[in-house]
């Protein structure tokens, strides 16, 4: 079934929700690069919220298979392909941290036994500069228009810039 073409007050109200997602994302990076939790459940916690807003973005800019009420970086776009393709390809880094977010987080799964702690660390300010990367193309081909003022704002530039 073909998604239904959204509406400009839709995308609108949308893209504020998308810019809470990627706020938080850079706050919370911001705050487990800076060690400011230190060890224990506060650091889970941060560590935790960061790969709900990693996997939220990962399902925005790479929508494999959206439900109808998903809003997703195709959305903004006259053409699924206006989107498709102009974004970066799925970086290793990112499909892999899509794929832990769901094994290791979202979901009790079995292959959370196969972490070890060689691989249990999250290279989380490698995963901002890449999707960075990803919203930086989003942002720079997407109608303005379609953006709630808040993405005017510049706040998001500044905002993910100290991740590089």
């Amino acid at each position: 079934m073909a998604r239904p073409t959204r509406t400009l007050e839709q995308l609108l109200e949308s893209s504020e929700h998308l810019y809470y997602e990627v706020w938080m994302f850079s706050v919370l990076v911001d705050g487990l690069e800076s060690g400011i939790a230190g060890q224990g459940p506060i650091a889970n916690a941060l560590l935790e919220s960061f790969v709900i807003h990693v996997r939220a973005i990962m399902d925005f800019l790479y929508a494999d298979k959206p439900q109808q009420d998903d809003v997703i970086a195709e959305d903004f776009f006259s053409s699924p392909e206006g989107w498709t393709n102009i974004r970066p390809a799925l970086s290793k880094t990112l499909a892999q941290a899509k794929r832990r977010a769901g094994k290791e987080v979202v979901h009790l799964t079995y292959a959370r036994l196969k972490v070890t702690s060689e691989t249990k660390p999250w290279r989380f300010v490698e995963i901002a500069k890449e999707v960075k990367t990803v919203m930086d193309a989003f942002l720079e081909n997407v109608p303005r228009e379609q953006l709630g003022p808040i993405w005017r704002s510049g706040l998001f530039k500044k905002t993910l810039t100290r991740t590089q």
